[in-house]
């Protein structure tokens, strides 16, 4: 079946590096897995091997009924992630993983990771720029701080153009998500605070935070760059703001 550009599509086919993802995979210790993008089934066809419950998650109808066909006893779910409600899926603690469409993997892990059906280890194939900056370390970047909120990020390997049929114009990486314990208060103002900051990410962050409910708590951080200053930095202007 010919690959979509429409929809991002990217089919994985490196054998025995599809072993080894799906073997990091199982690591979460889990009985249920979410694969959302299944494709051509490549992974999918792995999975039942090593999980009980088995539901995917496929945009394209074409795709989806074929996967009906080819796995019978498995949830295939014909819809865009994006608009489905999680609720339906959080009876039973499930892994997320998926080889996922570039154009739409930052929207697709944050739905993710900020949501109550994130309790197990989530593993992901992304664009490898894109993987860089979840990564919590400096420089900062907005992606980096608001995903650390709820995930601790570890980058597991990166991924050749080879390894995909037809092959992308870039690298990949397989990158995991690990959910941590909140107990951060006003995340919304939090989050509000990081995205201020980001406005004009050279200048420094009393510039950008100038004439903001922040502005008095920037005086903490003043001369510093938005990419300077940690989550926990960021959450002490906040609570110096409040």
């Amino acid at each position: 079946m010919k690959a979509k550009r429409s929809l991002g599509q990217n089919f994985f086919i490196n054998n025995n590096l599809g072993e080894y993802i799906v073997e990091k995979v199982k690591t979460s210790n889990t009985k249920s897995v979410i694969e959302i993008g299944p494709g051509l089934g490549f992974f999918t066809q792995r999975l039942i091997n090593v999980f009980e419950n088995v539901t995917v998650i496929e945009k394209d109808s074409e795709l989806a009924n074929n996967l009906r066909l080819q796995f019978p006893n498995i949830s295939v779910i014909n819809e865009d992630f994006l608009n489905f409600d999680l609720n339906q899926i959080m009876e039973i603690p499930s892994t997320y993983f998926g080889s996922l469409p570039y154009n739409v993997s930052k929207p697709i892990v944050k739905k993710i990771v900020e949501s109550k059906s994130f309790t197990n280890p989530a593993y992901f194939i992304i664009q490898k720029e894109v993987a860089e900056k979840y990564i919590y370390k400096k420089p900062y970047s907005t992606l980096s701080l608001t995903t650390h909120i709820y995930s601790n990020c570890k980058k597991i390997l990166d991924i050749s153009p080879d390894s995909f049929k037809p092959k992308p114009h870039v690298n990949s990486t397989l990158i995991s998500f690990i959910p941590k314990e909140i107990n951060i208060q006003n995340i919304p103002l939090l989050k509000d605070l990081i995205t201020l900051s980001f406005r004009h990410p050279r200048k420094n962050l009393l510039n950008n935070l100038k004439g903001t409910k922040f502005q008095n708590g920037s005086q903490l951080y003043k001369t510093y760059r938005p990419s300077d200053l940690s989550l926990d930095q960021y959450i002490e202007i906040l609570k110096y703001s409040l």
